[in-house]
């Protein structure tokens, strides 16, 4: 009897043991429940790269605001200091605009091509909406001095509206309309006018932010006309003529620039009895864009020209083909939209 009592106890206390382990598994499973808060934690960093990566991508236009800050309690430190966008390389349009109420005016000149003379070419630039721009500039043209003489054009600069994204292009349109240059020589006057419709394109890459591709097509309508002692009214020729360039961004003020591109080369020798023709020349320029403040741009740059026709007088030598400039230039960026709104609350966002 005693024995099965004893059993009998033995048998009722081990159920009892077991059930507080199991209780405790489960207050122990309850314990890493903050687990999950960890890996919350641990997802929270991961969005913060993302604004980084995106603002390496643009190192000088997308890190600030799209416009100039157009408010009426705007000081004019904040003002001027932009963003703003050229709309070229050096002569060469690109697939941007200079934005919105604001008005470019740039201008580069050279002593070397004419002893003693400041050859010079210019452009003023007025935005309208962050899609076109209106603007009178000189075009790139080799007159018959085989000197590189822009021709005065005025015109419309319009960037076609497509999403921006890396390895997929952007693209601009530009219309100039060629305005006639006079030159003299011996009592004969020798209009020359240029026409120019542009369709360029702009490639930008996400794993290399610092590199910005540029191309396109430029097709010229160019005409020379001779009036005085001598006289010729030819028609105008229609020339197919590739351009291409590159910016390459060494800080977030500075950047290499460099274009290539054919353009109308005028020929004539004055007092014979040829006709004036219109062939090829090649030019080409590589420089330094500064900007020295968010509104100024200063430009220097190398400018290469070469006759792709074959040259009359061979016996000249490289220098009948082969001609090099250097040009200084600066670009100045007036938000006359900001400035209006600061002064009389018109234009304002």
């Amino acid at each position: 009897m005693l024995l099965l009592a004893g059993a009998t106890r033995a048998a009722t206390a081990q159920p009892v043991e077991p059930s507080p382990p199991t209780e405790s598994p489960t207050l122990a499973t309850d314990e890493p429940a903050p687990v999950p808060a960890e890996s919350t934690l641990a997802v929270v960093p991961t969005p913060a790269p993302v604004p980084v990566a995106s603002a390496s991508d643009e190192p000088i236009e997308a890190t600030r605001p799209r416009l100039p800050l157009r408010t009426r309690d705007a000081s004019m430190r904040k003002i001027f200091h932009g963003p703003f966008q050229s709309s070229r390389l050096f002569a060469m349009p690109i697939a941007d605009v200079v934005g919105a109420y604001v008005m470019s005016l740039s201008g580069d000149g050279s002593l070397l091509q004419q002893t003693g003379l400041l050859t010079s070419a210019g452009a003023l630039a007025i935005g309208f909406g962050d899609i076109a721009q209106l603007e009178y500039r000189h075009t790139s043209a080799i007159s018959i001095a085989s000197v590189h003489a822009p021709v005065p054009a005025v015109g419309v600069q319009i960037k076609v509206p497509l999403p921006d994204h890396s390895w997929i292009p952007a693209f601009g349109i530009a219309f100039r309309l060629g305005v006639p240059r006079d030159e003299y020589f011996a009592g004969t006057t020798v209009t020359e006018t240029v026409t120019d419709l542009y369709i360029v394109g702009r490639l930008r890459f996400d794993s290399w932010p610092w590199l910005r591709l540029h191309g396109g097509t430029r097709i010229s309508s160019a005409k020379i006309e001779l009036s005085g002692a001598q006289s010729f009214d030819g028609p105008a020729r229609t020339l197919a003529l590739p351009t291409a360039g590159y910016e390459i961004t060494m800080n977030p003020t500075a950047k290499i620039v460099g274009e290539i591109a054919l353009a109308p080369q005028f020929r004539w020798e004055p007092g014979s009895n040829v006709d004036p023709t219109i062939d090829y020349g090649l030019l080409g320029r590589l420089g330094l864009r500064w900007a020295v403040l968010p509104s100024l741009i200063i430009d220097g740059s190398i400018g290469y020209q070469l006759e792709v026709a074959k040259t009359s007088t061979p016996a000249d030598g490289l220098d009948a083909v082969v001609q090099w400039d250097i040009r200084l230039g600066a670009e100045v960026f007036v938000p006359w939209g900001a400035l209006a709104c600061r002064a009389a609350g018109v234009f304002c966002d």
